[in-house]
């Protein structure tokens, strides 16, 4: 019975197994000039041995076999086979020098088939082996690279959440710490405004015994000091209506020309200087200094500044004040620099950074309120600008403030006053 023949998938699986047990990645030349000089090594060393050491001469053999195997695959195992089966009946087997086919002969060599296709059974296997360890090795890597990338990018985002959240914490602290000095301050505005409008009436009295006062005969001197007087009730006056008009809306805005401004301010405080003994000298820019703002918001500001000088510098003492034109920067458009600089006892490190805040001064229990710059800077808020202090303990303080000449202006403060 003739039988059925190989179906497609036992054709592949021969295939597949002659491939295996073949050494493709090694040139055939090499292979099969290997399996010569392997059974020529055999055969050259055997034939050195006594004639009845007939073992040892099987075992060369055998060996020339398995490295032909080994190395070369089952097509240089086989003719390793056929050559050594040939050699030791030629040479080593009576009647020596020829061949006999006889059934020791078929035995001698199916057993050298059998070491032939064991030997490449086993290479074979063992490449195998190396060949799926080596993928699985390179799949493990390439895992662990995806694997590690993925970990990267998580924290990459990771990380980038993480700074997200402290930047908006940052920015919730700062809103927080911003809304509680808002409230403050517009408790501290609603008050003022109260007492503004309280002391508009005593004040407007006084007003009037002064003019009262004016109109009698008095020395020069005299006179000169009533001026002072009325002046500065009118002055008191002014802030008063200011602080209503700031319950009713924001103060109309002038053109302001700072070194005049700078001028009246230091007139104004003269006697202040006289009797600390302070000298004062200025440094007023040549050009004209114009801005669009209000006068008697920014005379404020400079009033506080200068009366914290007064109060920080002892008798003898040297107060500076300068200003001068600011062109564009990065940071700042056009402007105007004002610039006060006293030899004062200068303020601590530890207070500097706190200088801005509620209730912070540097002055003695019952002198200072602590409202004073913070009135400053939020009419420099106001005015679009910035005020900045350096200073040294033992070396006096100096204060800058920038006001910008080409934009609008935000809302004003709602509280200013003096300290």
């Amino acid at each position: 019975m003739i039988s059925p023949p190989l179906s497609f998938t036992s054709k592949q699986a021969l295939s597949n197994w002659c491939r295996q047990m073949l050494i493709d990645d090694r040139p055939p030349l090499l292979r099969y000039a290997i399996s010569l000089a392997s059974v020529a090594t055999a055969l050259s060393v055997a034939s050195l041995l006594p004639y009845r050491a007939d073992p040892s001469h099987f075992t060369l053999f055998f060996v020339a076999v398995m490295v032909s195997a080994w190395y070369g695959g089952l097509g240089a195992g086989l003719l390793a086979t056929i050559l050594s089966a040939l050699s030791l009946d030629y040479f080593f087997i009576a009647p020596i020098h020829s061949i006999t086919l006889d059934w020791a002969a078929l035995l001698r060599l199916s057993t050298f088939v059998l070491v032939s296709l064991v030997t490449s059974s086993l290479t074979a296997a063992r490449r195998r082996a190396e060949e799926a360890l080596r993928q699985a090795h390179a799949e493990l890597e390439n895992r662990v690279r995806e694997r590690t990338a993925e970990l990267a990018e998580a924290n990459e985002s990771l990380r980038a959440e993480i700074s997200e959240r402290k930047r908006a914490e940052k920015e919730l602290w700062r809103l927080q710490k911003e809304m509680g000095r808002v409230e403050r301050l517009a408790a501290l505005g609603r008050i003022t405004g109260t007492i503004a409008h309280e002391l508009g009436t005593p004040l407007n009295s006084v007003l009037g015994y002064t003019q009262l006062l004016a109109q009698e005969e008095l020395s020069e001197s005299a006179r000169r000091r009533l001026t002072i007087i009325e002046t500065q009730v009118q002055r008191m006056g002014d802030i008063i209506q200011h602080y209503l008009s700031r319950t009713r809306g924001s103060p109309r805005k002038d053109r302001v020309n700072i070194n005049d401004l700078v001028e009246e301010t230091l007139l104004l405080l003269d006697p202040i200087f006289q009797q600390h003994g302070i000298r004062v000298t200025t440094n007023l820019s040549d050009s004209l200094l114009l801005l669009h703002g209000d006068d008697a918001s920014l005379r404020r500001v400079l009033i506080n500044v200068l009366d914290n000088a007064v109060d920080a510098t002892e008798e003898g003492g040297l107060l500076k004040i300068a200003t001068c034109a600011s062109a564009s920067s990065d940071a700042n458009g056009p402007g105007i620099i004002i610039e006060i600089t006293d030899s004062g006892a200068g303020i601590p490190s530890e207070l500097l950074p706190k200088i801005f805040d509620l209730f912070v001064t540097t002055k003695p229990s019952g002198k200072g309120t602590g409202f004073g710059l913070v009135v400053c800077q939020e009419i420099v808020k106001a005015h679009g600008g910035t005020i900045d202090i350096d200073s040294q303990v033992g070396q006096g303080t100096s204060v800058r403030i920038f006001l910008p000449t080409d934009q609008r202006f935000g809302e004003s403060a709602s509280v200013e006053g003096t300290t």
